[in-house]
């Protein structure tokens, strides 16, 4: 296509164009050469009359103008113009499509994890039966046919409180204090009677308040252990001579048989106080007696408590069965009030949960046809009340205990041999499988994908447990 040639654009009349200046011919023959065309003004405009025709006219002028050649040549026909409506784009198609993919492979994972990790959760209910408990347990401190082992806990507290003074008195009052007593003679126990004698290096003479039983000394790997008992101790004199600093004791009961005497002997744990001679203030009966009794009520409940979360896992601490001891303290005087005071010691028994639980199941489970085949236990023993005990708890030597309540027998589950039954059965077996062991009430059970119709192979994906109530 020939290129086409535009015309310069005329600048006004008013202003000067280099076209205009003359340009000399040299010598050649002169030819006049108008580089201004001639413009032929527009005719006058006429006011288009409103009127449909008209303006169609003007509207296919400007189609002819555009159809021009000039005008395709810088717009062609041929050019493509994109299309926005004929669907997704490619790079869309590809996205959407790797989108799907991922979503599949996740899904596919998912699936193939929650196969590979299945696992069965069992819940078994076992039968139980009510049994009204009232029997003598004879309680042991090594293990024995027909005995439950028990452990004696001890625990003391002491608290005071101010009483004002109404007046002053003479008093006479006797040191005491608390000492071991240790039995390195024989394994057999000894009994000290009442008012037994303690005798310190400087021949001050101390008493127990009552009758003691010292344990035997035990034999273990070789090594000789002896029995020991804590007791309380009074001088035998009121004064203060006898407020002494921690001492060693001899029994001068003893000095008859000089083996016996050299193997018994005392030590003591705390000072002994309280020895005095003279005058002292005093207050109100009615007053000290209350506030006596509300410390010992107060104290009491605080051993109570702290002895509770003193018991061990295998033992139990039936209801009744802490006997409390108290000791009034000394009276100690200040500016215008007296303190007053006691001392409690708390004995908590103890007993072996599995032994007490077999004792009473042997007892009393045989009076129950449908339980002759089945092992049982006792799991709470909170209904339980100790109503007597008999015996030394500190000297231990064997002890009897009423015991009385009604609770409840739980038949035994053996989770493992069910966990191996289960392995691979079909979940729909599982009545058939609860029927085989006696001691079940009801069993459920919850397998893991949801879809899953059988157990578990691997029996460590097959937890099975227990439920029993109280």
């Amino acid at each position: 296509m020939p290129r086409i040639q535009f015309s310069d654009v005329t600048p006004p009349d008013n202003r000067r164009s280099i076209r205009d200046i003359p340009i000399p011919n040299g010598g050649k023959r002169k030819v006049s050469i108008n580089l201004k065309p001639e413009i032929t003004p527009p005719p006058k405009a006429t006011p288009m009359p409103l009127s449909t025709p008209a303006f169609d006219s003007r509207i296919s002028e400007v189609a002819e103008k555009k159809n021009t050649n000039v005008y395709e040549y810088y717009y062609p026909k041929n050019k493509e113009e994109p299309n926005y409506n004929n669907g997704p784009t490619k790079s869309k198609r590809k996205a959407w499509m790797f989108g799907t993919i991922i979503s599949v492979l996740i899904a596919v994972f998912i699936v193939g994890m929650m196969t590979v990790f299945a696992s069965a959760t069992v819940n078994i209910t076992p039968r139980s039966q009510n049994l009204n408990v009232a029997t003598e347990i004879v309680g042991v401190k090594e293990r024995e046919e027909g005995g439950v082992r028990y452990e004696v806990v001890k625990l003391a507290k002491s608290k005071t409180v101010s009483i004002p003074a109404t007046g002053e008195e003479a008093v006479e009052l006797k040191a005491s204090g608390k000492i071991i007593v240790y039995n390195n003679f024989s394994s057999q126990p000894q009994r000290l009677i009442i008012r037994t004698r303690f005798e310190t290096k400087d021949g001050l003479i101390f008493r127990i308040p009552e009758s003691i039983i010292v344990p035997g000394k035990t034999t273990k790997n070789g090594t000789e252990t002896p029995g020991s008992i804590e007791v309380e101790v009074f001088a035998d004199e009121p004064g203060e001579k006898y407020n002494i600093n921690k001492s060693d004791f001899t029994v001068p009961g003893f000095k008859n048989d000089a083996n016996r005497y050299n193997n018994f002997y005392a030590r003591s744990i705390t000072e002994m106080t309280g020895g005095f001679v003279g005058k002292m203030k005093t207050v109100l009966p009615a007053e000290k007696q209350t506030a006596l009794q509300n410390i010992d009520t107060e104290t009491r409940a605080d051993l109570e408590k702290e002895l509770q979360s003193k018991v061990p896992a295998e033992l139990v601490l039936l209801s009744n069965s802490i006997i409390y001891k108290s000791k009034e303290l000394s009276q100690k005087e200040e500016s215008s009030s007296v303190l007053v005071g006691k001392e409690i010691t708390a004995y908590a028994l103890m007993l072996n949960k599995k032994e007490l639980s077999d004792k009473i199941i042997a007892t009393y489970a045989s009076e129950f046809d449908s339980w002759n085949n089945i092992k049982s236990q006792i799991i709470d023993f909170s209904p339980l009340a100790v109503e007597k005990i008999v015996g030394n708890l500190e000297g231990g030597e064997k002890i009897s205990l009423q015991i009385k309540g009604q609770v409840l027998a739980w038949a035994e589950i053996n989770t493992d041999t069910i966990s191996q039954k289960l392995l691979g059965a079909p979940k729909k077996d599982l009545q058939k499988i609860m029927d085989e062991f006696t001691g079940i009430s009801g069993i459920t059970a919850v397998i893991r994908p949801i879809w899953k119709q059988t157990f578990p192979t691997d029996s460590s994906k097959i937890r099975v447990q227990t439920t029993v109530g109280k």
